[in-house]
């Protein structure tokens, strides 16, 4: 946030304001004027990038599956198995059903990171189409875990899952009977 030096008189936060600068929040009265002018960045003006959004846990087996949209913020696991620094990827492989799946994760903005290889990695992005990789995460965190117990992990993420399956399910049956009347 940017503070003027002193404060502005209501004019001044008025021209301000109408230069797309500065708001003025006068829902706060126990504040200082000079405390109400909070600078704000327009995307037009700059190129700011929000963080994504709540990402849902998905296995890595999901993640290739093709049904994910490009641009969806995705959370998932593995263990590196190869890091490449000149072309910024890491790969991610874990086991299901006596199968490995890979998830190749673009790993430019976490770097400088020390990749460990054979360690436990949970990493957090977006889902991105490269033409000869495939699907690959953009991660925006990339986290070592390694000493995680991943079969708890795997029941966690199906815990959540199923409380979350359920409170949907719960909101829609108290929606319906208002529709109804």
């Amino acid at each position: 946030m940017v503070y003027p030096r002193r404060p502005l008189s209501n004019a001044g936060a008025e021209r301000w304001r109408m230069t797309g600068h500065v708001t003025y929040t006068p829902e706060v009265p126990s504040l200082p004027q000079h405390f109400k002018l909070h600078c704000i960045y327009f995307s037009n003006r700059f190129n700011v990038t929000m963080l994504p959004s709540a990402a849902v846990f998905h296995f890595p087996w999901e993640v290739n599956s093709g049904n994910m949209q490009e641009g969806e913020s995705v959370r998932t696991f593995g263990r590196l198995v190869c890091y490449q620094p000149e072309e910024s990827r890491a790969t991610l492989s874990a086991q299901h059903a006596s199968k490995e799946h890979h998830v190749v994760v673009h790993t430019l903005f976490v770097e400088p990171f020390n990749p460990i290889i054979g360690a436990q990695y949970i990493v957090l992005g977006e889902i991105e189409n490269n033409m000869g990789v495939g699907v690959m995460v953009q991660a925006r965190v990339l986290n070592c875990v390694d000493g995680v117990n991943i079969a708890l992990l795997q029941k966690a993420i199906s815990e959540q899952r199923s409380f979350f399956t359920e409170r949907e399910c719960k909101r829609c049956e108290t929606a319906q009977p208002a529709d109804a009347t």
